[in-house]
């Protein structure tokens, strides 16, 4: 090996390990930082209420992630196999926001009430199932599978950003089980954590889809079509 190419291996080296103290760090820090909000809201719920209410500032972080995670989805993973990726996240925004908390006349009550119309359409529910699961089943599956092997770290974050929503859903079937029988200040400290939960979703999906597959290996599945070379 000559000194230039013992160099370059080097720099790479040092390079490769630069990057992954950097995202230990990051990953370290993130979850230092969700802890402590978690643990904030837990202790003076009535005073984090103040920000977990219907178009307050956690649920309008939590749209506003989603809808950038669908439009990031929609550029960085074009084709009809991979639509449900960005189609999933956009429908989960429009979820977010009611359309009830804004005033008649205004832009977004205009906005969502139109796109409730539209998704209460029974052929338009059925078009986009059959997208959802046409793309789950033919590129989502295969490419979870691949991306678990490879110990892809997008594949990480989407997981727990999943078991945030799963505990989310959790405390909101428990604070209704046992509604009677809880104080009004621990009802408010189960509605306030679980709409906590549902923020650290919608931000954990838009950085999945973000980090993503790297650029090198958007290649991804043979199972994707517009992935195969052109046959002449």
């Amino acid at each position: 090996m000559s000194l230039k190419e013992d160099f370059s291996a080097v720099a790479g080296i040092s390079a490769s390990q630069g990057r992954s103290g950097y995202g230990r760090f990051t990953a370290i820090a993130a979850a230092a930082l969700i802890c402590v909000i978690l643990a904030m809201v837990s202790l003076w719920p009535m005073q984090a209420a103040v920000f977990n209410q219907e178009g307050g500032l956690f649920e309008t972080v939590s749209a506003a992630a989603l809808l950038a995670a669908g439009l990031a989805a929609l550029w960085r993973y074009p084709g009809l196999s991979r639509l449900y990726i960005g189609l999933v996240c956009l429908l989960l925004a429009e979820r977010e926001l009611e359309a009830d908390i804004y005033q008649t006349d205004s832009l977004p009550y205009w906005i969502l009430n139109g796109l409730d119309t539209v998704l209460d359409i029974t052929l338009v529910r059925a078009a986009l199932a059959l997208i959802v699961v046409g793309g789950v089943v033919w590129h989502g599956i295969p490419n979870a599978w691949r991306a678990f092997k490879d110990k892809a770290p997008f594949l990480l974050i989407f997981f727990l950003a999943g078991c945030a929503a799963v505990v989310a859903q959790g405390l909101e079937e428990v604070a209704g089980v046992l509604h009677d029988s809880l104080s009004a200040t621990m009802l408010m400290r189960l509605f306030v954590l679980e709409e906590t939960l549902e923020m650290f979703f919608s931000i954990g999906i838009l950085a999945a889809v973000l980090i993503g597959w790297p650029k090198s290996e958007i290649k991804e599945t043979s199972n994707d079509p517009e992935l195969r070379p052109n046959l002449r």
